[in-house]
């Protein structure tokens, strides 16, 4: 125990020299003094364990169309969600668009959004014409409210976004009663949780259709890209076609996606993510905006230029997904046996109170993504976490996320979502999805991060 309580004590002091040199010398510092220390967790899956024979198959497919590959992806991907059909693009906020798109939402009607979300969900509403309005957080789940949901619907109401965060199934059920009486298209906002299941029924399942992103912080990472699920065949139908007229990304862009997956397969990981992590902020602040890999420009109300939206999904980006779905159980299975030691760590110490209701509900099977909370002076928590996790990746500490812009420029107004407003500054994420010979020390430095914090 004296062990454990020194450790803590390190932690502590590294976190009080890590606000030092933040406040002092900014993230980047930050980042320079974490790339040469080990372990260093972020909230990105890397590609690490694909064989060369598969790293290889990947390659032959860059710049090239394949058709035949992005439809075997998207007929796999389907069958892990259910009886449906799967079509992939670049993006999951440009499926979305194109979803918007296929069912004519346009101007002077009205999209629902959780008030916890990302910022390419609102520009994705605004560039179809239409208005975003968002209903705030159950805190039992961090997901949409139904009763707040059922109080936000209008008659211009076209479409409710139901979003499950963190691999935590949202109040669907009610949430679907409400969308069929006033006949209002029901999208699930999966995203963030793939294989979750209410009472044996994996979320994708309860909606008129499913959104996924298989962007590279998502359940399965291809880098970039989404899908829309659905059992209706017509729309299926519609969204093929629209899918065939949407262009490719250009060559650059694929050989910019390439040369940063070569690079991830080395770094990603708790032993070198530190310096991926310096990588992409020097990136960022110096490299000209058109040659990043990432589709970084539908952050901002203003479109961008330098690559068409909505895009077709690379085909060699299917093929990463091939291989992501061939391991998905095992990975599921991964995380689960992850969360449930940390959250037996939380168990023994005061965060229990604060750690969410939905972990210990019965009827949902949770695949995690991440294991979220929130406390008072969440902050001073991250400041110890920050040792060991890059919480600059820490979601939802406001009601629209991955901006800089103030939130009225995505029709957001102080006020409309208190709960998100009030308990966002104080979110707290630890990762679910790392390798597995790595997340022992996870739960190990967890538990010494609770004694350093007094929690």
């Amino acid at each position: 125990m004296n062990g454990a309580r020194s450790l803590a004590s390190t932690l502590q002091d590294g976190a009080i020299r890590d606000l030092r040199i933040r406040a002092r010398f900014g993230k980047l510092a930050y980042l320079l003094r974490h790339s040469v220390q080990a372990p260093f967790y972020g909230f990105v899956h890397g590609h690490g364990v694909l064989t060369e024979d598969e790293r290889a198959g990947v390659g032959r497919l860059v710049g090239s169309p394949a058709p035949e590959v992005i439809l075997e992806f998207e007929q796999k991907f389907a069958s892990l969600i259910g009886s449906g059909e799967a079509v992939a693009f670049a993006a999951a906020r440009m499926a979305f668009f194109v979803l918007m798109k296929a069912l004519s939402i346009g101007r002077g009607d009205e999209v629902i959004l959780l008030g916890a979300t990302c910022a390419v969900m609102a520009t994705a509403v605004q560039r179809a014409g239409a208005t975003p309005i968002y209903s705030d957080i159950d805190p039992a789940t961090f997901g949409s409210s139904a009763r707040h949901i059922k109080s936000r619907i209008t008659p211009r109401t076209r479409m409710i976004v139901a979003q499950h965060s963190f691999g935590i199934p949202c109040e669907i059920e009610p949430i679907v009663a409400s969308a069929r009486a006033s006949r209002i298209f029901l999208l699930e906002d999966c995203a963030l949780t793939v294989g979750s299941k209410i009472d044996g029924t994996a979320v994708g399942n309860f909606g008129d259709a499913a959104l996924f992103s298989t962007d590279r912080s998502k359940p399965l990472n291809t880098m970039i890209g989404g899908l829309v699920f659905t059992r209706d065949t017509g729309l299926a139908a519609e969204l093929r076609n629209l899918q065939a007229a949407a262009p490719d990304l250009s060559s650059p862009k694929q050989r910019a996606l390439w040369r940063r997956f070569l690079i991830g397969q080395t770094l990603y990981g708790p032993t070198r993510y530190g310096r991926l992590a310096l990588r992409d902020t020097v990136t960022r602040v110096a490299g000209p905006r058109s040659k990043r890999p990432f589709l970084e420009e539908d952050f901002t109300v203003a479109s961008g230029k330098s690559y068409p939206y909505p895009a077709r999904m690379p085909a060699f980006l299917a093929a990463i997904g091939l291989a992501e779905i061939q391991r998905w159980h095992a990975v599921a299975q991964q995380r689960k046996t992850l969360l449930r030691a940390l959250l037996d760590v939380a168990q023994r110490h005061t965060i229990a109170s604060f750690i969410p209701q939905a972990y210990c509900n019965r009827r949902l099977d949770i695949v995690p993504l991440r294991l979220a909370w929130t406390q008072p002076n969440g902050e001073a928590m991250r400041a110890i976490l920050s040792s060991f996790v890059d919480v600059s990746w820490t979601w939802f500490l406001q009601p629209i996320v991955g901006t800089k812009e103030p939130l009225e420029n995505f029709s957001y107004h102080a006020g409309t979502c208190p709960v998100s407003e009030q308990v966002g500054p104080n979110m707290i994420n630890l990762p679910c999805n790392v390798p597995v010979e790595s997340s022992g020390d996870l739960v190990s430095l967890f538990e010494n991060a609770l004694l350093a914090s007094g929690n």
